[in-house]
């Protein structure tokens, strides 16, 4: 009885003794977020390898004779009966199901990232404005008065060309004279003067004009003219004969049996 009494005492002790667990909520921390980092694509060019061929190779098939292996005789082997002892099962003590709050996580909803337009940029043709051109101004260079003299005479049996020509100058007065042998076989004299009252002149002929009689020409025509005969050229066919196509000869391999099997 005094057992039963202690036991009493010491269990409202113990109730009265015991705490039950404090709960402490979790804290929530907003997860942190980056917005993902854009990198355009790289675009490599597929590099093309031109497949190599390969012929194929032809090996003759290998014979291999058959091996004999004689039957191996296995003893059946005793296996003597396991014995099991029984199994004792404990009764299950099932502990009270202490249920955690459900803590629902606020729903986030990542913010839409939007890449950036890209726009490309305009073309404008340049504007070409045609040069001004600007005529160069000429000036005109004026050289003072010098003295001169010169004459040249030209003579050709060939071609009938006789003439003569002298000239002289000083600062104010020009001089000169030319001579010049004519078809009619007379001579032309020029004698000139150019001062500041103008250009003058004196022409003299020398000898008396001579003309050849005429003289008909003795080349006469043909009587008739006969255009060339033309022949279009004849055009031949050329033979095609066809190359002869010899098949080639094949030739099976020959397949040897072996000499003989061997005995076992």
């Amino acid at each position: 009885m005094k057992f039963f009494i202690l036991v009493a005492l010491f269990a409202v002790a113990a109730a009265n003794s015991y705490e039950a667990p404090k709960y402490e909520a979790p804290k929530y921390e907003a997860p942190k977020y980056e917005a993902p980092k854009y990198e355009a694509p790289k675009y490599e060019a597929p590099k093309y390898e031109t497949p190599k061929y390969e012929a194929p190779k032809y090996e003759a098939p290998k014979y291999e004779t058959p091996k004999y292996e004689t039957p191996k005789y296995e003893a059946p082997k005793y296996v003597a009966p396991k014995y099991e002892t029984p199994k004792y099962e404990a009764p299950k003590y099932e502990a009270p199901k202490y249920e955690t709050p459900k803590y629902e996580t606020p729903k986030y909803e990542t913010p839409k990232y939007e890449a950036p337009k890209y726009e490309s940029p305009k073309y404008v043709a340049p504007k070409y404005e045609t040069p001004k051109y600007e005529a160069p101004k000429y000036e005109e260079v004026t050289y003072a008065a010098q003295p001169y003299s010169f004459g040249y005479d030209v003579q050709d049996k060939e071609s009938y060309t006789d003439f003569e020509h002298n000239e002289k100058s000083d600062y104010n007065v020009v001089t000169g004279s030319y001579r010049v042998v004519l078809p009619d076989s007379r001579v032309q004299i020029v004698t000139y003067k150019a001062d500041a009252n103008g250009y003058t002149a004196d022409v003299k002929y020398e000898g008396e004009a001579k003309y050849p009689e005429y003289v008909e020409s003795q080349y006469k025509a043909a009587a008739s003219y006969a255009a060339p005969a033309y022949k279009a050229p004849e055009y031949k066919k050329p033979a095609y004969t066809a190359p002869a196509y010899t098949a080639p000869a094949y030739q099976a391999p020959a397949y040897q049996a072996p000499a003989a099997y061997p005995k076992y």
